[in-house]
């Protein structure tokens, strides 16, 4: 029969503290193990004050946001282009079909698509972030619809 070593449990516990996995089923053999742990909240990025938000007026904003989640288990990413910073951040504006961030799954990056036109609300994981299967990621408040005459009379976002 195979017996656990206490270095290898350690490892283990490491790496689930690491990458944030909650939970560990093992079976070696006829030996197994089951390694559970509680997550710690995750906190969203800090906002800047209300005055210093660039963001637009209320009134041109939906008030019921969307809900970017994690469409797989890997490392989370933000976007590395197509923002002002670099990277995006709360307040920025997104287009529907931009790239936001990655999620990276065995050094195999999959996109993360805005799926709506808004401003992001919040972010609510780390880049470099281990995340897990419907996470929530970010919040994006969408812009409200307008007619397609109206649509000419609204400045394009800013870039």
């Amino acid at each position: 029969m195979v017996a656990f070593q206490y270095e290898d449990v350690d490892e283990l516990l490491t790496m689930m503290e690491r990458w944030g996995i909650a939970e560990v089923h093992l079976t070696v053999e006829e030996a197994s193990l089951d390694l559970v742990r509680a997550l710690p909240a995750m906190l969203p990025h800090p906002t800047p004050p209300a005055q210093e938000m660039p963001c637009l007026p209320e009134d041109k904003l939906e008030r019921e946001p969307a809900i970017v989640r994690a469409p797989a288990v890997g490392t989370f990413h933000l976007a590395k282009r197509g923002f002002r910073h670099g990277a995006p951040r709360v307040c920025d504006q997104v287009q529907a079909g931009q790239i936001i961030g990655t999620i990276e799954l065995m050094h195999v990056p999959n996109d993360l698509i805005s799926p709506v036109s808004g401003i992001i609300d919040e972010i609510l994981a780390a880049d470099g972030a281990g995340v897990e299967y419907g996470q929530p990621l970010m919040v994006i408040r969408p812009y409200e619809e307008v007619s397609e005459d109206e649509a000419g009379m609204l400045p394009p976002p800013a870039r």
